[in-house]
């Protein structure tokens, strides 16, 4: 018996040990750092807080085709301040390639971003967000963390193509410009 519960006090131990190394390298990391009191899990709720919106329902924000997308981008609005762009999507893909003038927001390292952006949504008439396209739901996470401070949602739009299909479009765009005369 004295064997059993040494075992199970020494497994307790390693544990405690474990928990606290754990802890004290997430509390000296910068990327990738965790916050423990955030849910990573919860998909953003819309309406009444204790109710989720599956993907199979209703987007609550204005979704944006690419025409309406390229006239809110060429508006002069843009470079005032009044229609930020906001990419939804992680480093990497950020870094690769993103719509000229949109700043990053990656829902999952919020706290990495969400000042910088609140500072130009707060002032912006129209914040348009975009992830990947297709299946991405970043951008959706994005529009509902902003809503969640106080951005307004008849403010916040989606631009459901995203990135895959402003670069294909914009190639093809660059491409007939060269050959025109």
């Amino acid at each position: 018996m004295r064997t059993v519960v040494l075992t199970i006090a020494q497994a307790l131990v390693f544990l405690l040990l474990g928990i606290a190394l754990g802890c004290g390298v997430n509390a000296v990391r910068t990327k990738g750092h965790i916050d423990i009191g955030r849910d990573y899990f919860t998909p953003p709720t819309h309406g009444d807080p204790g109710t989720t919106k599956p993907t199979s329902q209703p987007i609550p924000y204005a979704v944006l085709t690419f025409e309406q997308l390229v006239q809110l981008y060429d508006d002069p609005k843009r470079q005032t301040g009044e229609y930020l762009f906001v990419d939804a999507r992680e480093d990497e893909d950020y870094n690769a390639g993103h719509i000229p003038g949109a700043i990053q927001c990656d829902h999952y390292q919020l706290d990495r971003f969400i000042d910088n952006v609140l500072q130009f949504a707060a002032v912006a008439e129209k914040v348009v967000v975009y992830c990947k396209g297709g299946d991405c739901e970043d951008s959706l996470m994005v529009c509902a963390d902003l809503e969640a401070r106080d951005i307004l949602r008849e403010r916040l739009f989606l631009f459901a193509g995203g990135w895959d299909e402003w670069s294909a479009k914009q190639m093809r765009s660059e491409t007939r410009e060269e050959r025109a005369p």
